[in-house]
């Protein structure tokens, strides 16, 4: 194996991840324009709202399917590359769409567009998460995680403000300008990263080292580090049961029990999503604190808030006091479920072999998105059948997932 080494870093915020976190936040934000702006205008342009979430569907199928393969690619080939190489693929991709929905039918060339984003997305996403070892002090590894989580939370929030008010006074055109320009610079900005590779010899065929890789990352979560097999259940726990209540739950209430108004709704989602940051000040104050033993307490405190919430749709008389516990809950939910995932992923970051590092993160998404997946079609089917006794429900599911807490004990 050829080893292109430089020096271990010996504070956090270093030039190599100072460049890293910038190339970061700027395809950050391109991601989260490109994902509040399109299905947005196949809405405007067709009128149907089934056909805008058909096509913001479209775009989670790759990144399901391919996160595997994205962690094989990340551990055998170079990360600065590859990250430099898939955001400018991404910007090209942006032209390409430009181009085709002047000549093809707007479903079409959008639906290819999304499927091409999602595919580059699941190359980036497990190989962002793999650099971040080789960029920081490993004590600082939580620290680390802790400042990329706080830009996604922001990117995620501004974005779709700064994209509706572009969008709504100068058209989609602009919007696609500004991504390719935030892609470019964040390539750019990627390709000045020093960062060590260690490359992978292989003499078997694709097939045989795709499937040898991916045996190689699941034999090491079950036989040889279990504790982060358990993260990975945890992950796929909190994507089943709290997830689909902050994204799915808490807009179906509010638009429809609550009847609150798009904007109002968007700014009581924008409040729940900063939970995320109030659960990265908190592992701040935590300190050392902050470890993987501490799972089953952030499950449980997480279960109580979705009892929580049951209790006010249940029990209060006043919507207002309903509405305001719930965002509460929501609230909390959303603070502890960013606080593992920091947790988790800095663990998995600090005790997993860089030749692994990719395949073991990469399952750790697929896991993630999978349970995500099915708890939105479960909290769907639930609240289509049960919206007049939600409340129940959530009481309900707040039980079980305090029952499931109980058992996802993991010791340091």
């Amino acid at each position: 194996m050829n080893n292109t080494t430089t020096p271990a870093p010996t504070t956090l915020w270093n030039k190599n991840f100072l460049l890293f976190v910038t190339g970061m936040e700027l395809s950050l934000i391109g991601n989260s324009l490109l994902r509040f702006v399109l299905p947005l205008y196949v809405l405007l342009e067709t009128g149907n709202l089934a056909l805008m979430g058909t096509v913001a569907s479209f775009s989670f199928i790759p990144l399901m399917l391919f996160l595997p393969i994205g962690g094989i690619i990340a551990d055998r080939f170079s990360k600065k590359r590859l990250l430099a190489l898939m955001n400018f693929a991404t910007a090209l991709a942006i032209g390409v769409y430009f181009g085709l929905s002047n000549t093809l039918d707007l479903i079409p060339a959008t639906v290819i567009f999304m499927l091409l984003f999602s595919a580059f997305e699941s190359m980036i996403t497990p190989t962002t998460e793999a650099t971040i070892p080789a960029l920081v002090p490993i004590d600082d590894l939580i620290k680390a995680n802790s400042v990329t989580w706080l830009l996604t939370i922001f990117s995620s929030v501004g974005s779709p403000i700064l994209g509706g008010v572009v969008f709504s006074r100068f058209g989609l055109i602009p919007i696609l300008f500004v991504s390719i320009t935030f892609y470019i610079l964040a390539t750019i900005i990627k390709l000045m990263i020093k960062l060590p590779h260690v490359k992978q010899a292989s003499s078997e065929s694709l097939v045989k080292t795709v499937t040898a890789d991916i045996k190689a990352g699941i034999h090491f979560v079950t036989k040889e580090n279990t504790k982060i097999g358990k993260i990975l259940l945890v992950s796929g726990f909190i994507g089943l049961f709290f997830f689909p209540v902050v994204f799915v739950v808490l807009p179906a209430l509010l638009s429809t029990y609550f009847e609150v108004t798009e904007a109002v709704l968007g700014i009581i989602q924008g409040v729940v999503v900063f939970g995320g940051t109030a659960g990265v000040i908190f592992l701040g104050f935590m300190g050392e604190k902050a470890t993987i033993s501490q799972t089953r307490m952030l499950l449980i405190a997480s279960s109580l808030a979705l009892l929580l919430a049951g209790v006010s749709l249940t029990w209060s008389n006043s919507r207002m006091v309903s509405m305001v516990m719930l965002i509460i809950s929501f609230f909390i939910i959303m603070a502890i479920s960013t606080m593992f995932a920091i947790i988790g992923s800095s663990y998995i970051g600090e005790n997993t072999p860089e030749y692994l590092l990719g395949k073991v993160t990469s399952l750790d998404y697929a896991v993630a998105m999978g349970t995500i997946a099915l708890g939105n079609y479960i909290f769907g089917f639930l609240l289509n059948h049960f919206i007049d006794t939600v409340g129940i429900v959530l009481l309900i599911v707040g039980g079980i997932a305090i029952i499931g807490a109980y058992f996802l004990r993991i010791t340091e």
